[in-house]
């Protein structure tokens, strides 16, 4: 049997054998009993029933049997048998059918009660007696030590004197049971409990009663034997039919308050007829599992812990707990015996490690943790948190200290492994070229989160992070987040993007006013053009009226023309641009097209996707056509570049037409030169004076646009803002199921804005002596230059950094080392952060001990993760008091251990023993603390269940094996058992 602790396994103590009286097998014959042993074998292994208790009622022949047939190497799947007798007492305790209580004693197995003492000691003083002679009022007419003989010859004695029409055709020996009954207090008296001890029973039986048979008794005028009997047993046996009806019978007991420690046994009386669907009094009809070594001792401790070590049910608890998850065996290996070779075996549950100070308790769990956690490999603070617990062994030849870690870095055959109930195994040596096979795992060294609470006191960013990532453990929720995160990035690079068409917007305007100067003023143009026409009249005067009319009209129209020809081939210009852009930003999405197809595995999502979006490449086609797509018409078609080459050619034409037509007036100017250079001072001034108004449009509208982005902007940091108000709203469900679970504990998400970061950003690139912070107060407190402030109004930020934006624009702040550009992208950069803080009975864990704030945390590291995997903590309740200790951290373990395997290294009593561990590894140090071991290793260690216990071998000079587990637990962690006894002394427990 490997051991590992207490592991849940079907104890069924209420199994009759083919020799027992009623016997339903079919006989006590060889083939029956072959076929017995045979059930019997096939249930340790289909049904896992591990543990039996063989009852013939009043004789253990068939415990004999058993015995023997195990001795000479049967049932090699069964690993414990225990005898038990069952009677009947004599206490009716108001029963209105005179029904008798089966009351059974369960003895403990060979190895501490040998079958001749329970014979000599119990059997032999159970006597009988009986008057069955009207004329014998003082005497009795029967009576003697109970055997098979004396039943016999009580039921031929009964039937001899029952009347002939009374008499049935049961046997004498079964007439003589029936009828024998026995008195609880002679009972009591034989087991030394009354005035004469019996110490070679003593500690080595228990007692359970028939829940059926004392069910029946009535309370009125028997309420006191009624209670009295059923709490003076260990354990209340049913043999109901099924397990809802076990149940209820085990609820029904507490409603009655009294003892409730109920065992669900078969009394089985013969075979299944179904062994798929038992019944009652049918071999296998067993539903009680317990946990708990398969050990007499093991029996005891569901006495003190019924409920945590006793489940009533089909399947085997906790059996949702995946193999895969869970840790088997971890070993040694050392080439200089530094290290036992011998595999340690965990538990699925609980495995607590202890042992004196530096006796290789954190170096066992660090090693299980660094083979399988790659974070560890290459993560130097890890190794440096190692160093920094102290983790070191005493050498005795030069009396100087080393450290763990060197101790196994410098051995070159050191490794370790690990195996997990699925089989898969991994080791150390292979973890640097390999991925984890256990990544599910949750590792807590020593002072961390007591470390980790002090620096949140300092700067709470650490954490954040650790209660934010356990927050996103689930998948859903991680989803969400990374969404949010990619949002937010798309913000925030619109937002630079938009900063700087802001100020590219400027530079145009700038440029734009800059041109416009050196093109004249508009005033000045119109004086100029009107002058020149009044010269040209002037020059005209031979013309009539109508031909002058004619005149003006013909070189107004071709001035016209003239503007019109210019604006088109302006427009052309800036069309051509914007498709040169279009061009390449086509030709990137065409490139994130191909990198997204390419990435997709799902071939008919693929295939959907390409035929939705295919006109990308085909709208890449026509962008590489660009030259030809210059314009558009009024229904958004692209017009070719012919048509407007035809635009162009109808201008000339026209221009053409009107020259001719302005040829007769040419001729008739007698200053003809004049004339024509006045003309071409006209038409150039008109030109500039069309592009002038032209530039004061654009640049009206673009200092429109300006305006219109610099709004953008800053709703660019509001969408931001509400990105944060989104993704704390949807993480709450996660939140909440939290405080759903435990509510003392609340996590509370918010938004807040990384003041000092601004504050510092600010100071970097502002000029000192000329920068204040009056106008945006509200940005620059001198209470926030170290936190962040707790609450805060994003419309007084918007309105401060505004503010700020204006002054540098403006240069009322000399500015350092940076441009404006930089400078206002620097100030608007996303300073929010999701914030989570944590509360506790209203209490923050800001403002809570180190000792408390460390177990909320650790709390929430398992309430919030959702692995299965083991969770390895070393010394939780460092910090904590005891009451703390006993009260909280005790019975979350009890609760957590039944969801993850928990390995953890302790010196409180309180989490061993109160937290019901089920599997103790004991760690040595040979020669620490001068303590001497025969053991060949200097770092040696053993493990077993809290119920493994036996008094200290002074002949056995291996320290770990002198004494129990129990014993072991006493020395280390309790100081020793006469510690403990003077402190309960003085307690006066």
């Amino acid at each position: 049997m490997s051991n590992r602790g207490s592991e849940w396994r079907k104890w069924d103590l209420h199994i009759h054998t083919p020799a027992t009286l009623c016997s339903d097998y079919g006989g006590d014959t060889d083939v029956i009993w072959e076929k017995y042993f045979e059930e019997l074998e096939r249930l340790a292994v289909e049904k896992n029933i591990k543990v039996i208790g063989i009852n013939d009622y009043l004789f253990i022949d068939g415990y004999k049997r058993v015995l023997d047939y195990k001795n000479r190497g049967g049932l090699s799947s069964i690993e414990l048998i225990l005898p038990v007798v069952e009677f009947r007492l004599k206490e009716f305790v108001g029963s209105k059918e005179l029904g008798r209580l089966n009351y059974h004693i369960i003895f403990a197995d060979d190895i501490l009660l040998k079958v001749d003492q329970i014979e000599t000691h119990f059997l032999s003083n159970l006597r009988g007696k009986g008057n069955l002679d009207a004329s014998c009022p003082d005497g009795y007419t029967w009576g003697g030590v109970i055997t098979r003989e004396t039943l016999i010859d009580l039921g031929n004695h009964i039937i001899q004197n029952t009347p002939d029409v009374k008499r049935t055709s049961v046997s004498p020996i079964e007439v003589g049971f029936n009828n024998l009954n026995f008195e609880l207090s002679k009972i009591q008296e034989i087991l030394g409990e009354g005035a004469e001890p019996n110490t070679f029973l003593k500690d080595k039986y228990f007692k359970a009663i028939g829940k059926a048979e004392w069910e029946d008794f009535r309370w009125d005028n028997s309420a006191l034997e009624k209670k009295s009997v059923i709490n003076g047993t260990h354990f209340v046996f049913s043999a109901s039919p099924n397990v809802e009806q076990a149940i209820k019978g085990k609820e029904a007991l507490k409603k009655q308050s009294v003892s409730s420690r109920l065992m669900h046994c078969s009394d089985s009386h013969g075979f299944a007829k179904d062994i798929k669907n038992t019944n009652s009094k049918e071999l296998g009809h067993c539903f009680t599992w317990i946990k708990a070594n398969p050990t007499f001792e093991g029996l005891k401790q569901i006495i003190y812990e019924p409920e945590e070590r006793v489940k009533i049910q089909k399947e085997q608890p906790e059996s949702e707990k995946l193999d895969n998850l869970m840790i088997e065996e971890i070993s040694f290996e050392s080439s200089n015996n530094n290290f036992t070779n011998q595999p340690i075996k965990l538990n699925k549950n609980l495995n607590v490690i202890i042992g004196g100070k530096s006796s290789g308790k954190s170096i066992l769990l660090y090693k299980i943790a660094r083979t399988l956690m790659p974070e560890i490999l290459t993560n130097n603070s890890n190794e440096g948190l190692l160093k920094n617990d102290v983790l070191k062994y005493k050498d005795t030849e030069d009396n100087r200290y080393k450290d763990l870690y060197d101790l196994t870095k410098n051995d070159s055959n050191f490794n370790f492994n690990i195996k997990l109930f699925s089989g898969s195994k991994q080791s150390l040596k292979d973890r640097i070229t390999s991925s984890s096979i256990l990544p599910s795992i949750k590792y807590i060294p020593q002072n961390h989160l007591s470390n980790l609470v002090d620096k949140s006191r300092k700067n709470g960013a650490t954490l954040k992070k650790l209660i934010r990532d356990l927050i996103l453990e689930e998948p859903e929720y991680k989803k969400k987040y990374d969404d949010f995160v990619e949002e937010v990035k798309k913000n925030d690079l619109q937002r630079n993007q938009d900063i700087n068409y802001y100020y590219s917007l400027k530079e145009d305007i700038k440029k734009k006013e800059t041109e416009l100067a050196t093109r004249g003023d508009i005033k000045a143009l119109q004086e100029g053009i009107d002058s020149n026409k009044k010269k040209i009249e002037n020059l005209n005067k031979q013309f009539s009226s109508e031909d002058l009319i004619k005149y003006n009209t013909l070189v107004n129209e071709r001035n016209s023309l003239n503007i019109k020809e210019n604006t088109i081939n302006s427009d052309y210009e800036k069309i051509k641009n914007f498709n040169s852009d279009l061009k390449r930003l086509m030709s990137e999405i065409l490139s994130r097209k191909k990198i997204l197809l390419d990435s997709l595995e799902n071939e008919s999502i693929k295939h959907e996707f390409t035929a939705k979006y295919g006109f990308i490449d085909e709208a890449v086609f026509n962008i590489d056509n660009i030259e030809k797509d210059l314009l558009k018409n009024k229904e958004d078609e692209f017009i070719l570049e012919n048509q407007f080459k035809i635009q162009l050619k109808e201008i000339i034409s026209v221009r053409e037409k009107i020259d001719n037509e302005l040829k007769p007036f040419i001729e008739k100017q007698e200053n003809q030169k004049q004339i024509e250079a006045i003309q071409k001072s006209i038409s150039e001034d008109e030109t500039r004076f069309s592009e002038v108004i032209q530039f004061e449009k654009e640049i009206q509208s673009s200092k429109a646009t300006l305006v219109s982005q610099k709004g953008k902007i800053f709703i660019d940091l509001e969408t931001n803002f509400r990105e944060y108000e989104k993704i704390i709203q949807n993480l709450n469900p996660r939140i909440s199921s939290i405080k759903g679970q435990d509510d003392k504990v609340e996590i509370i998400g918010s938004i807040k804005y990384n003041f000092p970061k601004f504050v510092a950003i600010v100071d970097s690139i502002s000029d000192g002596r000329s920068f204040n912070n009056k106008g945006f107060e509200y940005l620059y407190p001198n209470e926030i230059r170290k936190t962040a402030l707790k609450e805060f109004e994003f419309e007084k930020i918007k309105e401060g950094l505004i503010n700020l934006f204006n002054r540098i624009e403006e240069n009322k702040i000399v500015l350092k080392g940076t441009s404006q550009l930089e400078a206002c992208k620097k100030i608007l950069t996303d300073y929010f952060f999701d914030h989570w803080d944590v509360m506790s009975d209203n209490d923050d864990i800001h403002k809570m001990s180190t000792g408390k704030a460390s177990f909320i945390l650790l709390k929430l590291i398992i309430k919030l993760s959702k692995d299965k995997g083991p969770i390895l903590i070393d010394q939780p309740e460092d910090n904590l008091d005891n009451r703390s200790v006993s009260r909280e951290l005790v019975e979350y373990l009890k609760e957590k251990k039944k969801e993850r395997q928990i390995i953890l290294v302790t010196h409180n009593p309180n989490i061993v023993v109160n937290a019901d561990a089920e599997n103790i590894i004991v760690a040595n140090q040979n020669g620490q603390n001068d303590i001497k071991s025969e053991s060949p290793y200097q770092f040696d260690y053993i493990n077993a269940g809290l119920e493994d216990t036996f008094s200290k071998i002074e002949t056995q000079k291996d320290l770990l094996k002198s004494m129990g587990i129990r014993e072991h637990i006493a020395d280390i962690v309790e100081g020793g058992k006469e510690a403990f006894k003077k402190r309960e002394e003085k307690y006066g427990f």
